[in-house]
């Protein structure tokens, strides 16, 4: 719609066609409307600027297109009313309201929530570490251990991927959202129940302490009760199954090493695992020791001095080797 036919209408200048179709726009939707309110407005404002008792309509239309270009650049109190009254507005207000109580209820979850969109990179160095997942999961991370996990809020699975390292797992049960972990081409699935998982070199490594899990590769695929072991080899993906008749694996979890009428060269490979260490027996004698004890996860020394008053044997070093004869 010409501005100059509005003019002349508010003039009252206009045939019976004109107005008609003036009319007609202005109702034709909420945007000529209001463009058509604005324009009065303006429009009144000018007429007062010039305020002589008969209006010069050149004058008039000058000082209208001057305030006309200031409205548009300084919208007039009534507009931004009218603007903050608005429905949309007010959705929009909620929409933030809300937005803010998400991102505060948020910050109290585990990782603030981000395993609900994302991925959530877990890491521990020379200590181990717990570990709260954001569907109530536990888990610890043995030390110089790397996972990723997410837990996608329209998912069906909870995804862990285990990149290097060790973790033991207890699962919150939920039949709705497995919960899954891959470690490079090797699968553990499970709904709830707890488990170490280990990858090493050219082998993974998965033992149940309760509950059931399910072990897959490409080539096999079998389940796994308390204390029952799987390792899968990665060069050919193959599963040997066996039993796992001690707790040493959960050295850093409990922080100790519990040991039952135990074969001593069992222990000792225990010990290995988890110092890093090179523990040798060198007699019959002491390879056909059994041991009942339970060591903390403190000093390495701490430790063989124990089994030495307890065994009576003897312990020497050579080199980076501690003898045990």
């Amino acid at each position: 719609m010409e501005d100059s036919l509005l003019i002349k209408y508010l003039l009252k200048e206009t045939s019976k066609e004109e107005s008609i179709a003036v009319k007609s726009w202005v109702g034709a939707s909420k945007e000529n409307e209001k463009y058509f309110d604005d324009f009065c407005w303006v429009w009144e404002k000018s007429k007062e600027i010039v305020n002589a008792e008969e209006i010069d309509v050149d004058k008039a239309w000058e000082q209208f297109k001057k305030n006309r270009e200031s409205k548009l650049l300084k919208p007039d109190l009534r507009s931004s009313q009218r603007f903050l009254s608005s429905p949309w507005v007010k959705i929009a207000a909620t929409v933030v309201l809300l937005l803010g109580v998400l991102a505060i209820v948020f910050s109290f979850l585990p990782h603030s929530g981000k395993a609900f969109y994302g991925s959530v990179g877990l890491a521990s160095l020379e200590e181990s570490k717990e570990e709260v997942l954001l569907d109530g999961s536990q888990l610890t991370l043995n030390k110089h251990t790397r996972l990723s996990y997410s837990q996608r809020f329209l998912g069906d699975d909870r995804f862990v991927a285990l990149i290097e390292g060790e973790a033991y797992f207890e699962v919150q049960e939920n039949p709705q959202k497995p919960f899954i972990i891959a470690v490079d081409e090797v699968e553990v699935k499970v709904l709830g129940t707890s488990f170490n998982i280990k990858k090493a070199e050219g082998k993974t490594i998965v033992i149940v302490d309760e509950g059931l899990v399910q072990v897959s590769t490409g080539k096999e695929k079998l389940f796994l009760t308390k204390n029952e072991k799987a390792t899968i080899f990665t060069n050919d993906e193959t599963i040997r199954k066996e039993s796992s008749q001690n707790q040493l694996f959960k050295y850093y979890v409990s922080k100790e090493f519990v040991a039952k009428d135990m074969a001593l060269e069992e222990l000792i490979e225990g010990l290995n695992e988890a110092y890093g260490s090179k523990i040798e027996l060198v007699s019959e004698r002491a390879r056909s020791m059994s041991i009942t004890t339970t060591l903390p996860f403190g000093p390495l020394e701490d430790n063989l001095e124990i089994i030495r008053q307890t065994l009576g044997v003897s312990i020497s070093h050579e080199g980076g080797v501690i003898i045990i004869e």
